[in-house]
């Protein structure tokens, strides 16, 4: 039996249990207990967006090196997401260094035109991995909730129509928060999919 047919199961199983898990602790700030308002984006909400895209930057630098040539792309990618999460603890960042956290995006944008003007040549060849695979349409819907429905549902004009009287400012902030939340979530399952594809040069694969 060929190796790739021995492993099939091993990363739609992992991803599977991701979602799962995800489904249930992505309401982890309703459940905190005596809790007077709403978790919105200054408290626990922002806190667990910001550790999830941390988390996935590490994913997309550790599996740089795995990848080959088309790494430097996945380091391109972990740049987008820190800076992403940088941008999610702008009021932290700020109260500890006392600058304004853009200050942080300089390097990482430097770094991200250093690395793609080198190996613009290998652009191609990731777009079609990342394309191609299952794990896209992770970001697919990430960007989806992020861009779309997150700006739709949290306006503040929809629930005034829709709540009336009993409208409160707190709820399409809270909705925008829990589903920025839940995209961070995805893109977390989504880089997980792709820095785990079965790979020939991978040296940390075991035999």
């Amino acid at each position: 039996m060929s190796k790739s047919s021995q492993k099939p199961w091993k990363q739609p199983l992992i991803t599977a249990v991701l979602v799962v898990l995800g489904s249930v602790a992505i309401f982890f700030p309703a459940w905190l207990p005596d809790s007077p308002v709403l978790p919105t984006e200054d408290g626990i909400v922002e806190v667990m967006q910001f550790v999830l895209l941390l988390a996935t930057a590490t994913f997309w630098f550790g599996a740089a090196r795995p990848a080959g040539r088309i790494g430097p792309f996945y380091q391109i990618m972990g740049a987008f997401t820190l800076a992403s999460a940088l941008g999610e603890a702008d009021s932290l960042i700020e109260k500890t260094t006392h600058f304004p956290v853009e200050y942080f995006f300089i390097p990482l944008g430097i770094f991200v035109l250093l690395k793609f003007k080198k190996h613009r040549q290998h652009f191609g060849e990731f777009f079609g991995e990342f394309a191609s695979h299952p794990a896209a349409g992770f970001f697919a819907s990430a960007f989806m909730l992020i861009f779309v429905l997150a700006r739709f549902l949290g306006t503040s004009l929809l629930w005034r129509a829709s709540l009336g009287d009993n409208f409160h400012p707190d709820v399409p902030a809270t909705v925008e928060a829990y589903l920025e939340l839940l995209a961070c979530y995805l893109l977390l399952v989504g880089t997980i999919g792709l820095c785990l594809a079965n790979r020939s040069h991978d040296p940390t694969e075991f035999d």
